[in-house]
């Protein structure tokens, strides 16, 4: 691995393990980065991919779980629950005690954009707002 390689990768805590982080966490572990997620059902934490560096179960937003993460050798947190409540909560804790990192928030519904303005978000993802601009790309190049 050449040195160029080693700065593009990132030390990535995900909460939740669900559609939408289970495929996030393997594509950014594709790329070599160092991933732990955190997921509350133990059915999907079996699930999720073994390529994947570190699952914990557990609630991902309970202060001793995110600890057990390393939260202070993280690059980026995203919190991709299919829950904006618990999602905002985790970020708060984890910019709490790793304000270096990025924090990426999902919002589950329609309005909830402005949540990205709070001190702790640096940004949001929106996966129905995604999906919608994909099919409606896909469409207009036919």
């Amino acid at each position: 691995m050449n040195a160029e390689d080693k700065l593009m990768q990132r030390n990535v805590l995900i909460v939740g393990g669900g559609r939408v982080g289970r495929h996030v966490a393997e594509q950014l572990s594709q790329d070599r980065n160092a991933v732990t997620v955190i997921e509350l059902d133990e059915k999907r934490c079996d699930q999720i991919s073994p390529k994947v560096s570190h699952v914990i179960c557990g609630d991902g937003t309970d202060p001793d779980v995110l600890g057990e993460a390393a939260l202070e050798e993280i690059d980026v947190f995203a919190a991709l629950t299919n829950s904006t409540e618990i999602n905002l909560a985790a970020c708060q804790i984890v910019h709490e005690h790793a304000p270096e990192a990025r924090t990426i928030l999902r919002i589950a519904r329609d309005g909830e954009r402005s949540y990205g303005h709070r001190t702790f978000v640096d940004d949001i993802v929106y996966p129905a707002a995604a999906g919608a601009d994909v099919a409606a790309g896909r469409i207009t190049s036919l």
